[in-house]
């Protein structure tokens, strides 16, 4: 027994010591080569009988302004182009005018070169400042904004070498207030955690693809308040994912994405409660041009 006991403990030890004997890799975006980004997207959310749906597809294009020197800030810009997106409402479908508003919009977008974080992003005229501020006070509508606020650098967290069935998680926790969703004022928390599973290597053509999985689950609770009445909210949203990242080019060749949320409000005056539900499917793939 003893001696059984010595072996599996030697076959336990040994597997972890040799679990990432293979090649490591670093997940680094592409930060020089100007490239472009098709974007899909379904948006359904129902409240009791009545239902809205909102098609959603555009191309996204980058041309990088800077850096010219290896510590200069990273700087593009980002036009939209090919908008297309209609609505349904209950029976009746119709243009998705402004959602289309954003077909010929600009934008000037900085990142800073070590965290590859966004610095800041700017409508380069009036039609594009106006379609940013009416984004930014549309929790709904940003979804459709594409990839213009994540890290360019390190999309999926950070430099770390990854190997092949490597997880790693990133939680975070922050205060969420003012408008949110249906909420003209809000006070509350917003937890969140993602998730990344590494799943295999392949090789096309002479790139590296990553396959990569992501879960992320973000919960919001608070205080609302709309049209002087308040509400205790709980907000659940689950979002699922299947990339393939190409190390070679630090482009995502294609992301398909699925996105469910929950939301129960409960009114502070007559305890009654309404529930909706809201789901959206995305897909996304990046080359250059």
């Amino acid at each position: 027994m003893v001696n059984q006991f010595k072996y599996w403990l030697f076959i336990f030890t040994s597997s972890l010591a040799f679990a990432n004997d293979g090649e490591g890799y670093r997940f680094i975006g592409n930060s020089t080569q100007n490239y472009y980004m098709d974007l899909e997207s379904v948006f359904e959310m129902s409240i009791g009988s009545w239902s809205f749906l909102t098609n959603f597809s555009g191309r996204q294009t980058i041309e990088f302004i800077a850096p010219k020197e290896k510590q200069d800030d990273i700087i593009y810009k980002m036009a939209w182009s090919r908008v297309i997106s209609t609505m349904r409402i209950g029976d009746k479908v119709s243009p998705n005018h402004g959602a289309q508003k954003q077909n010929g919009t600009s934008y000037t977008i900085k990142h800073d070169p070590i965290t590859g974080k966004m610095m800041s992003i700017d409508g380069n005229d009036d039609a594009s400042t106006q379609m940013m501020e009416m984004v930014a006070n549309d929790e709904i509508g940003s979804l459709f904004q594409g990839d213009g606020g994540g890290n360019i650098l390190y999309p999926f967290g950070s430099d770390s070498i990854r190997y092949v069935g490597d997880m790693w998680t990133i939680e975070e926790e922050e205060e969420k207030s003012g408008n949110v969703f249906a909420w003209e004022e809000f006070e509350g928390t917003q937890k969140s955690k993602l998730s990344y599973d590494f799943k295999k290597i392949k090789e096309k053509r002479g790139n590296k693809i990553a396959y990569i999985k992501l879960n992320n689950i973000v919960e919001i609770s608070g205080v609302g308040g709309r049209e002087n009445k308040s509400a205790e909210v709980q907000m659940s949203t689950t979002v699922k994912g299947d990339i393939k990242f190409n190390i070679t080019t630090g482009l995502m060749e294609s992301c398909k994405m699925s996105t469910s949320i929950t939301t129960s409000a409960r009114d502070l005056e007559d305890d009654k409660i309404k529930k909706f539900s809201m789901s959206m499917s995305a897909k996304v793939k990046q080359k250059f041009k």
